[in-house]
């Protein structure tokens, strides 16, 4: 009798990102035609830009991690949906880091409102300080695990 090597886990897993692909290929058209539609056509193109690359490069590493799962990183197999116990526990800490550091930056934000600054320069500022958060909590969490 043969039976597959394939678990439920993984076909679960590999529904969960096709399916994530998916959901992440219409909101980045959605998002561009409401935009493209507003006027913005510049701005349009940079989602689509943004959002296929994002998608291409998800797409890769998915590939490399199925195809040399032992030269594949942490980061790699993250975004491909194929993590082991070890780069779980790096997601979740690193998560946690930024979550962290998100209720801080809130509190501040808040305060720097009263001496002052412009909103706007607050919002379009945090994403930024949050990647960069996120990149090198992943990347200390990482050597230390």
């Amino acid at each position: 009798m043969l039976t597959s090597d394939r678990s439920v886990a993984t076909d679960k897993t590999t529904t969960a990102w096709f399916a994530g692909v998916a959901v992440g290929l219409v909101g980045t058209l959605g998002l561009a035609l409401a935009v493209g539609s507003a006027g913005h056509p510049d701005t349009a193109a940079g989602i689509v830009t943004g959002g296929m690359l994002v998608l291409v490069l998800a797409a890769a590493a998915r590939w490399r991690s199925a195809s040399a799962p032992d030269r594949a990183g942490t980061a790699a197999r993250i975004a491909a949906g194929r993590p082991d116990e070890r780069d779980v526990r790096v997601h979740q800490a690193t998560l946690s880091v930024v979550g962290a550091v998100a209720i801080v930056l809130s509190g501040l934000s808040s305060a720097a409102t009263f001496v002052d600054v412009d909103a706007a320069v607050i919002v379009r500022t945090m994403p930024f300080l949050l990647v960069l958060t996120m990149v090198c909590a992943f990347v200390v969490v990482n050597r230390r695990t």
